[in-house]
């Protein structure tokens, strides 16, 4: 059996077919080569396959990811993403393989760490702690998801108006709330943009202030809030009430860090829950631990998954 790079796979349909096969997923071929063109992190290499016979048996993606150390130095990472094996290939060892080959590769270009995001409801969590994957506190690991559901209302929706020029507020003031954190705070020039044209989002899903910003992703049935910073209270307030005039049903904010944010939220009748299935685990691909290197806290967000 021979490890595929994925733009030497037989037939791009065969990646979407074992990512419908394992996660019900519908995929085209346009969705990795959005993200491989607009997210730096992925344009060296984006994962390698094994077939059995015809069939695309097993997958595993990977990523470069850029992460700023305790000491201040900011570090390239094995990022693990996309892992899957076909029903019909499962317990042969195959996704086994794939890690082992991918950790020894970049291992040998000189990285410390590999990093995947999973789920404690997952069975392949049991594969990855056997691995030597470990899950990680993360910077605001307190910070709670908050549930709001909006009145029902019969009138019209304000819809937000966003220019792709407004966009720079929100690099700007990451830059600002990130200094002097650890993790995953090291992004690419332009990234509002690029990530919204990963997934075929609209800049209008960012809604913008001269003091913050939120990433949102509208829903069938209200909206997501994936990142919601702004520099004081009047920002906070001013960007909530927008994003209520611009949405039907509710709000699900996924990480609520701000303590001002979460009194918000609450004066609003929030609900709020800090329990979740969700993790971030790391792997030390060498000898060095990983709380030597980053120490207690590790900052991330659902905008840097991968």
């Amino acid at each position: 059996m021979t490890n595929v790079p994925f733009e030497e796979l037989r037939d791009p349909r065969d990646f979407f077919e074992l990512m419908e096969a394992c996660f019900g997923e519908v995929a085209a071929p346009e969705h990795p080569e959005l993200l491989r063109s607009y997210d730096e992190r992925r344009k060296r290499e984006f994962g390698f396959g094994i077939y059995r016979g015809r069939t695309l048996a097993s997958f595993i993606g990977i990523a470069e990811l850029p992460v700023r150390t305790r000491s201040g130095k900011v570090e390239s990472a094995l990022g693990i993403h996309h892992v899957a094996t076909h029903p019909a290939f499962a317990r042969q060892g195959l996704s086994r393989r794939l890690f082992d080959f991918v950790h020894e590769r970049y291992r040998n270009a000189g990285r410390r760490f590999s990093f995947l995001y999973t789920s404690r409801s997952l069975v392949a969590r049991a594969l990855y702690c056997d691995l030597g994957y470990a899950e990680i506190s993360l910077a605001g690991t307190r910070a709670p998801r908050a549930l709001l559901i909006l009145p029902p209302t019969s009138g019209r929706l304000k819809p937000n108006r966003t220019r792709t020029a407004d966009l720079a507020v929100a690099e700007k003031l990451f830059t600002e709330a990130t200094a002097g954190e650890v993790g995953f705070v090291i992004r690419q020039r332009g990234w509002p943009l690029a990530r919204l044209r990963q997934w075929k989002q609209k800049p209008n899903d960012i809604f913008t202030d001269r003091d913050g910003y939120a990433f949102t992703e509208p829903d069938t049935f209200g909206r997501r809030i994936y990142e919601f910073l702004a520099r004081d209270r009047a920002a906070y307030v001013r960007l909530l009430d927008r994003i209520i005039t611009a949405t039907h049903g509710g709000l699900v904010d996924y990480y609520v860090r701000d303590p001002i944010l979460r009194s918000i939220y609450a004066e609003r009748g929030a609900r709020f829950r800090r329990e979740t299935y969700a993790c971030l685990m790391v792997k030390p691909l060498t000898h060095d631990a990983f709380r030597s290197v980053f120490g207690s806290r590790f900052y991330q967000s659902p905008v840097d998954q991968f």
